[in-house]
């Protein structure tokens, strides 16, 4: 299976692989405790091998099974845990992606909102400033209009 395919298969479906290797590691590790049962229970005698020599050359093919069925299991294990680590790589990476456009643009309505903020107070300090010089025009206005009418 390429890592394309494996990226493009769900968090399920990928856990139903994982589960079907631990299913096959767990039937794997059943024949070997089966393989060692009989050995220990002497199922292969040497009177039934008809000698010793065939007698260890039986005892060698359980170690050899059960050498092989292990070994399997470690590759299986390793390949699954190699392509989980670049499956949370990917994902990694792709969350940082994530959160930097979504920086930018929370930086971006940010500068936005100042600018506007900017502008509005401009105008308001504008239209106080006109109230101001609007106010003082107002109060000469009137001063001098006292002074007309007391003269």
């Amino acid at each position: 299976m390429t890592d394309k395919e494996l990226r493009r298969m769900s968090r399920s479906e990928l856990l139903e692989m994982l589960l079907t290797q631990m299913e096959e590691n767990e039937a794997l590790k059943s024949r070997l405790e089966q393989a060692e049962a009989k050995l220990q229970d002497r199922v292969i005698s040497i009177e039934e091998s008809g000698s010793i020599a065939e007698a260890a050359l039986k005892l060698n093919d359980v170690f050899q099974a059960a050498e092989n069925a292990a070994q399997q299991y470690l590759e299986n294990i390793q390949r699954v845990s190699g392509q989980q680590t670049e499956i949370c790589r990917e994902m990694q990476n792709q969350a940082e992606r994530q959160a930097a456009e979504i920086r930018l643009e929370a930086q971006e309505y940010s500068r936005k909102v100042h600018e506007k903020a900017d502008a509005y107070w401009k105008e308001i300090v504008a239209r106080a400033a006109k109230l101001l010089e609007d106010q003082d025009s107002l109060r000469k206005m009137i001063l001098s209009a006292r002074e007309v009418n007391i003269t």
